[in-house]
C-alpha cells in the first residue's frame, strides 16, 4: 500500500481503532477478512511480512508504533530495521515495540557508499538507500506516525519477483525470535524475491474465499501453500480433503504457468501421538497434487523439509530458529531443483 511518504508493504487495508490513535494494518482486504474464521480475522492484523519502507532525504526519520494489548504472549514485539538487504547496526536492531508509543529513529547509514558497492557486486535485490522496518510478526502493531523528509520506494529498489506464502503459525513465523528469521522470509531472501506472507497463526483453514483471493492476485511468481497442522485436531480427513480440493485446484487453475509448491505438515507431535491420521492428512495433499497432472504444481513432504524433532521447539509444533533455517534451506533446494528442470 503506497502512501504519500512511504509504503506499507504487505498491507491491504487500514483499520481505525475505536477511541485510539493509530491504524491497524491488515494483510488482506476487509471484505476477505470478514469472511475468514474468527481467529484468522484477528491474526490478519499480525505483522508477519509487513514492512514500512521509505527513502530518507533528511537527517533522520522518526517512526512511532505501538503494540496492541492482549495480542500476543509477550509484552513487547520485536521489530528490525534494514538498509536494503543489510540489517541495521546492533544499536538500532532489534527494536522492542511495547504497549505505549515506541519510537524508532533512523539515520542514513554512514557506510552507504560501501553498501551500494556490495549490493551491486553481489546482486543483492534491495537498494541500501531503502529503509525497511520489519514489524513484529506475532502481534498487531498500530502505526502511529512517520516524521521526516521521506518518499516511497521506487520500483527498482526492491525485487520485482515475489513469493507468496500461505500457511499456519509456522509460515506466520511462530518459534522465530525476529521477523527476518521466519522460514518464509529466509526462503524469499535466498531466492532474491520479495515476500508476500499470508501466514495465519492457528487459523489456516484454507477457506474458499482465501483460495479465490490468492487466485485473483497477479503479483507473485512462486507460491508455497502449507496446509494441515491447524485442522488435523478438529477436522475429519473427509472435511480436509474437501477443503483441499477447492483450495489447491482454484489457485492452480488460475495460474497454470506459475510454480505452486504444496506443503503438507512439517514434522510435529502428531507424528508421535497419531501417526496414522498424520499420514492420512499428508496423503490427501499428495494425492490431490498428483490428480491435477499439472507439472508446475509440486507436492512437498513436510517431514523432508524438517526431518526429525531436533528442529522443533518444546511444544513439538513450531520450529526453533534452527528449524526455520533448515526448512528454508531445504525448501530453496527443492524450488530451485524444479524450476531448473
Amino acid at each position: 500500500m503506497l502512501m504519500k511518504k512511504f509504503e506499507l508493504y504487505n498491507v491491504q487495508a487500514l483499520v481505525a481503532t475505536e477511541g485510539d490513535k493509530g491504524m491497524k494494518l491488515s494483510r488482506v482486504p476487509e471484505v476477505l477478512r470478514s469472511a475468514l474464521n474468527e481467529n484468522a480475522q484477528r491474526t490478519a492484523f499480525n505483522g508477519c511480512g509487513v514492512e514500512i519502507r521509505f527513502n530518507l532525504h533528511s537527517e533522520k526519520a522518526r517512526v512511532v508504533l505501538r503494540k496492541l494489548p492482549n495480542s500476543a504472549i509477550s509484552l513487547h514485539g520485536v521489530a528490525e530495521v534494514y538498509h536494503g538487504g543489510f540489517q541495521g547496526s546492533y544499536d538500532l536492531c532489534p527494536q522492542h515495540i511495547g504497549l505505549s508509543d515506541s519510537e524508532i529513529v533512523v539515520h542514513a547509514s554512514p557506510q552507504l557508499s560501501e553498501l551500494r558497492q556490495l549490493t551491486q557486486r553481489f546482486n543483492i535485490p534491495y537498494d541500501p538507500s531503502l529503509i525497511r522496518i520489519l514489524l513484529p510478526y506475532d502481534c498487531p502493531t498500530l502505526f502511529i506516525s512517520l516524521d521526516g523528509d521521506t518518499s516511497p520506494p521506487r520500483p527498482d529498489q526492491a525485487p520485482s519477483r515475489r513469493m507468496l506464502s500461505y500457511g499456519s503459525s509456522i509460515t506466520h513465523g511462530g518459534g522465530s525470535v525476529a521477523p527476518s528469521e521466519t522460514y518464509a522470509m529466509n526462503t524469499a531472501r535466498l531466492l532474491k524475491m520479495d515476500l508476500i506472507n499470508l501466514g495465519f497463526a492457528g487459523s489456516a483453514h484454507m477457506e474458499p474465499e482465501m483460495a479465490d483471493y490468492i487466485a485473483s492476485r497477479d503479483d507473485w511468481e512462486i507460491a508455497t501453500l502449507e496446509m494441515g497442522i491447524n485442522v488435523i485436531g478438529i477436522w475429519s480427513p473427509e472435511t480436509f480433503a474437501e477443503r483441499i480440493d477447492y483450495f489447491i485446484e482454484t489457485v492452480a487453475h488460475a495460474h497454470p504457468h506459475r510454480w505452486i509448491f504444496c506443503i503438507d505438515m512439517f514434522t510435529n507431535y502428531n507424528d508421535l501421538v497419531s501417526p496414522q491420521k498424520a499420514a492420512i492428512f499428508r496423503n490427501i495433499v499428495r494425492d490431490k497434487v498428483a490428480s491435477l497432472h499439472m507439472p508446475r504444481v509440486i507436492y512437498l513432504d513436510g517431514t523432508h523439509l524438517l526431518p526429525g524433532y531436533l528442529g522443533l521447539s518444546a511444544d513439538l509444533v513450531h520450529p526453533s530458529p534452527f528449524g526455520m533455517l533448515d526448512i528454508s534451506q531445504r525448501l530453496v533446494t527443492e524450488i530451485q531443483k524444479h524450476i531448473t528442470k
